[in-house]
């Protein structure tokens, strides 16, 4: 509320609560395992603070309805994790299963409609990318295994492809949390400054769950 609606700093803010800066228990990844990461309130006041100042988020034009539909399984599973710009979703498959994974087809008109014109997969194939090249949208592979952080090349591709295209960009692998939340996180990193605890804790308010176990320490 501070932030949002009385515009203070994510700094004035937190400084509200100095007391109890202790007592509040960090969040962690969505993993099983043991976190040795955290993602803190301030770092999370920090992300808002700095989104809405780039013009991320706005709470007398955001849509909540928008926002509420597409992140369900049956309507995509998908978020504007940089308005404007990136786009992270949930792997498609070729055929829908019993949780209503979407197919390329599914996704195709309301990319366009959001103005997507370059898929990236980071996951290994689970479609035909044909499907979204016949629906007018680019497509791209740069695998690397889940969980773990990706490779100098994988991110220099990444890097330039994003660098070039003038349309939104939409990422995923598996479930569009931890890879693809990652290599987007070094495209705003190197392109805005966006301090790497600070956008996790950014992300995980756009999409939750984004960014998992190693990726964390990587990008710090």
């Amino acid at each position: 509320f501070m932030i949002i609606i009385l515009k203070k700093t994510a700094r004035e803010a937190w400084s509200v609560f100095a007391p109890y800066h202790n007592k509040f228990t960090p969040f962690r990844d969505a993993t099983m395992g043991t976190c040795a990461y955290k993602c803190t309130v301030e770092h999370c006041l920090n992300g808002l603070d700095l989104g809405i100042k780039l013009g991320w988020y706005d709470y007398k034009t955001f849509d909540v309805v928008e926002y509420q539909h597409y992140e369900k399984v049956e309507n995509g599973d998908l978020n504007w994790t940089v308005p404007g710009k990136f786009i992270s979703f949930s792997g498609p498959l070729n055929v829908t299963d019993k949780y209503g994974s979407f197919t390329p087809e599914d996704y195709v008109p309301i990319f366009k409609k959001m103005g997507v014109t370059l898929v990236i997969r980071l996951n290994k194939p689970q479609y035909d990318r044909k499907k979204f090249i016949k629906g007018g949208i680019k497509h791209m592979d740069l695998y690397f295994l889940d969980g773990s952080t990706p490779k100098d090349n994988i991110v220099d591709e990444f890097l330039k492809a994003c660098e070039a295209e003038k349309g939104a960009i939409a990422v995923h692998c598996k479930a569009g949390l931890g890879r693809t939340g990652s290599l987007i996180a070094l495209y705003v990193m190197k392109h805005i400054g966006f301090p790497p605890a600070d956008f996790i804790g950014w992300i995980r308010i756009a999409r939750p769950g984004s960014i998992l176990g190693p990726q964390q320490q990587y990008l710090n």
